[in-house]
């Protein structure tokens, strides 16, 4: 690939596939906040009506396309706008990064489309490929990066950098279309890196994010905060901390968090309150996949409950076998938690298996079929699409249409028994979403 030099200016464009839901692309914003000084251009491929036509546009004059590739059927939507912009461009370097390029760089690199994978934390590997290109060398495989299948093998993930990262620039984001998707003026943030088990954990010293979070609502006009932490109770005296700072603000700007059930148990009354006077909306806890842990689950309901903390719970779920069935069990648990408080939401989502074998030189459309791939219990997957229907029915805002407040309330009602069976009001409301709009009724979207 021949590279041309003395073009500073050129954009660095990021694109972000059009996964489902409506939560800004943080990566991507941490890693053009990263590049500072760059021409940094992010395309969001949800808002754009044509995501291609847009990317060809910047690819004629841009220094390099970087795309976040996610397993599963985002891989066609990377394959056909990196190929897009290859066209446009012959000479464009073409980085992906993100989950699936860091689970099975070879597939990625021989596509054809792409000229390196960067590996775990991208802002570092994404920096050595725009200095290259300024400086009209040649990409060259260094830590986390990749440059042909042979390297995969090679080259090992780069952590998040240890130094403070700068502030996330949300100008490089049409925030207001984000808002309007929600329906809210709702804002991701992002305040550490990494997770309390290994070394790498990180965070923003409490004072700054309550800076700029106060900084933040003022320039937005904010309601609400999300933060979308991988572990936001690692340092349970720094959520205290935050809490306290966004209490003593004056205003009374909501916001919401991730927790782990045992957070929650481990938290002590006074500290969950201290969350609902800051503001705190709801906590976000997620289960995995196995045996729910029930006790624990219910204890840490009883203890939001108490405290005032509205709660959502994401249970994942495996296909059922011989051995166990997840799926019965999470419904168990998930009625019981709706039963102790009618704030709680409880989402059941099938959880993705990687194929045995992983290094087996499968290609991205086989890594896509893959993932894709419904349970091959016919049985369990109708289950599973009943239980995932009447849940989010009976948890959803029904709006003003009587129509959706009488659906509410049947799913209310078979939540509350148990019973999903007979789902003729499923196959209703499915099939009048078809008939009104011409595709498949979506769930609704989490953020």
């Amino acid at each position: 690939m021949s590279v041309r030099g003395g073009a500073k200016r050129r954009p660095v464009v990021l694109y972000q596939t059009s996964d489902e839901g409506s939560v800004m692309p943080l990566s991507l914003l941490a890693l053009g906040s990263w590049l500072s000084g760059e021409h940094v251009v992010i395309v969001d491929g949800r808002f754009e009506l044509a995501p291609e036509a847009r990317v060809v546009e910047l690819a004629r004059v841009a220094l390099c396309l970087g795309v976040t590739a996610r397993t599963g059927a985002p891989l066609r939507e990377a394959v056909r706008v990196s190929a897009a912009a290859r066209a446009a461009n012959p000479e464009l370097a073409i980085v992906w990064g993100g989950p699936h390029a860091t689970l099975d760089p070879a597939s990625c690199l021989a596509a054809g489309t792409v000229d390196a994978c960067a590996l775990g934390a991208g802002e570092e590997p994404m920096s050595a490929v725009v200095e290259d290109l300024l400086a009209g060398r040649r990409l060259r495989p260094r830590a986390g990066l990749a440059l042909a299948p042979g390297d995969a093998g090679r080259c090992e993930a780069v952590p998040a950098p240890t130094t403070l990262w700068p502030r996330a620039e949300y100008s490089l984001l049409e925030v207001e279309r984000y808002f309007e998707r929600r329906g809210a003026r709702r804002l991701d943030y992002c305040s550490s890196r990494g997770a309390r088990d290994g070394s790498t954990w990180m965070a923003i010293r409490a004072e700054r994010v309550v800076a700029e979070a106060a900084e933040l609502a003022e320039r937005y006009r904010l309601s609400e905060i999300l933060f979308h932490d991988e572990d936001f109770f690692a340092d349970p005296a720094r959520v205290e901390e935050i809490a306290r700072g966004l209490l003593e603000g004056g205003q009374r700007l909501a916001w919401q968090s991730g927790a782990r059930p045992e957070d929650v148990v481990a938290s002590a009354p006074e500290r969950l309150r201290l969350l609902a006077e800051s503001g705190c909306r709801r906590i976000h806890l997620p289960v995995a996949p196995g045996p729910p842990p029930r006790e624990l689950l219910m204890e840490a309901g009883a203890r939001l409950h108490e405290a005032g903390l509205a709660a959502r719970f994401f249970f994942h779920v495996a296909e059922p076998d011989r051995r166990f069935d997840g799926l019965a069990a999470a419904v168990a648990v998930a009625r019981s938690l709706c039963a102790l408080d009618g704030r709680f939401e409880t989402s059941i989502h099938r959880v993705w298996a990687p194929p045995r074998d992983p290094s087996g030189g499968l290609s991205l459309e086989d890594w896509a079929r893959h993932a894709e791939a419904p349970w091959a219990d016919v049985r369990a997957a109708r289950r599973l699409a009943r239980a995932t229907f009447f849940f989010t029915e009976a948890q959803r805002d029904p709006g003003r249409r009587l129509g959706k407040h009488l659906v509410r309330l049947l799913a209310l009602l078979r939540v509350r028994l148990g019973f999903f069976a007979l789902d003729v009001d499923r196959l209703v409301v499915e099939a009048s979403a078809i008939l009104r709009t011409g595709r498949a009724r979506r769930a609704v979207p989490v953020d």
